[in-house]
């Protein structure tokens, strides 16, 4: 979860309304409307805010259209590392042991680089930071290849390389959030958070699905190699991005006078970041553990649908996320941006509460249903946090609130088997259920977050 740490729409206080008078869409922080005598209209374009409606007008934007083909090529590679690490590992004759090594190399790589990447990000550009974090996982996956093609049974040099590459992600996350509005005017912003969320779940959902038969065709090496291949083809969109001109930044937050010095001021003086941080800790502390432990379980033992039935399952929240990225691309001109992501959080606590107990069907749907509400939440927060957060300080922010994601992970992975072999996976489930509504629903309750 993500959030703004300002208190304007754009940048500039305001709204853009599609085709119709900024006097009806502006609103105080109370949720007023600003022109008298027109409550009625403002009223009857509430109704409309939420039609679905995909709009490709970022798209216009060069900088902007080369980062989402850029990102998009790189989430597809990803899925070829994801299946090619495992078949790399069984076929040099290791274990599970030995996998789950390189496997938390790379994740602890990526946790101790994000706060690293904010810093950097925030000093140095965005762009140039995620050049140089695609570069060095380029590397690193093209030494990958090298070490499956020559059937190189090191697993410390192999999860050493994995780590290179979990460093390179770290690094390169925070500065992928901060890009963004230097590339878009803020009238687009929200609909290239929602259109950029839409392309990269796409990529998500077709990779692994032809991830492995390609893999299983070929060899790791060949899957590793195209793996690399794809860090590459991100790498030149980035350069061909710095040859244009980039979108400045809304300005009139960062020329105030109580803009903080560095982000702990920025922490100290802003309650929202504080509420932002909290709820993100507690929404992520169990949700990993559902997913990667507690649903594996539920779909074997639970459902009797085995591998397929887990495929299946995972496919619909990710299918779910991308449906979402269209939805929310049309929630432009919502008067209240913080109510509408708290109020779709708890839809997907609810979702994801219910899940062990409507049979696999119900649990498709629910699926379905909590992908789709959570990148609503994502793109909404998102978005405010691009748009309120002082320019200088943003990667830092979403570093903070990455790190926090990712932070709770393995304890969240932990404490869920613990629970899983004590009460099983529908005791986690529900858990994770009303962790969620718990934390959504005090985050409706902090004025702060609703007028965000």
């Amino acid at each position: 979860m993500a959030s703004r740490t300002g208190t304007s729409s754009d940048g500039q206080g305001r709204t853009e309304p599609d085709g119709g008078a900024e006097a009806d869409s502006r609103t105080e922080p109370g949720g007023r409307t600003e022109a008298d005598g027109h409550a009625q209209p403002a009223r009857a374009a509430g109704l409309l805010r939420f039609r679905p409606r995909f709009g490709l007008a970022p798209l216009r934007a060069r900088g902007f259209r080369l980062l989402v083909i850029g990102q998009a090529t790189s989430e597809f590679g990803n899925a070829f590392q994801v299946v090619a690490l495992p078949l790399l590992v069984y076929s040099l004759a290791g274990g599970a042991r030995q996998l789950s090594l390189v496997v938390a190399a790379y994740g602890a790589g990526r946790l101790a680089a994000t706060p690293l990447g904010g810093m950097l990000a925030d000093r140095f550009g965005a762009r140039r930071v995620m050049l140089a974090a695609d570069l060095g996982r380029l590397l690193a996956t093209a030494a990958l290849c090298a070490v499956a093609a020559a059937g190189v049974a090191d697993f410390r040099l192999i999860g050493g390389l994995a780590l290179l590459v979990g460093l390179g992600a770290g690094v390169f996350l925070p500065a992928a959030w901060a890009i963004t509005p230097t590339l878009l005017p803020a009238a687009d912003l929200h609909a290239g958070n929602a259109l950029n969320s839409t392309v990269t779940f796409g990529a998500g959902l077709l990779g692994p699905a032809l991830a492995g038969p390609l893999v299983a065709w070929l060899d790791p090496a060949a899957a590793l190699g195209l793996d690399a291949a794809t860090f590459a083809v991100s790498a030149a969109t980035l350069l061909l991005i710095g040859r244009g001109s980039p979108v400045a930044p809304p300005g009139p937050i960062s020329e105030r006078a109580s803009v903080p010095r560095n982000f702990r001021a920025l922490l100290r003086e802003s309650p929202l970041l504080r509420a932002v941080l909290t709820v993100t800790v507690i929404a992520n502390l169990t949700v990993g553990g559902a997913t990667r432990v507690a649903l594996p379980t539920l779909a074997t033992h639970g459902f009797g649908a085995g591998a397929v039935g887990l495929g299946l399952l995972l496919a619909a929240f990710t299918g779910g996320a991308l449906v979402g990225g269209l939805f929310a691309a049309g929630l432009t001109d919502l008067r209240s941006r913080g109510r509408t992501a708290m109020l779709s959080g708890l839809v997907m606590g609810a979702a994801i509460g219910l899940v062990p107990f409507t049979g696999l069907v119900g649990a498709v749907l629910l699926l379905l249903l909590a992908g789709g509400a959570s990148t609503v939440t994502n793109v909404l927060v998102v978005t405010g946090v691009q748009r309120g957060t002082p320019p200088a300080l943003l990667a830092r922010v979403m570093a903070a609130i990455t790190f926090c994601a990712l932070g709770v992970f393995p304890l969240s992975v932990i404490a869920a088997g613990a629970a899983v072999d004590a009460f099983g996976a529908r005791a986690v489930f529900a858990t994770t259920g009303l962790c969620l509504t718990g934390a959504f629903g005090y985050a409706l309750t902090r004025r702060v977050i609703r007028e965000l």
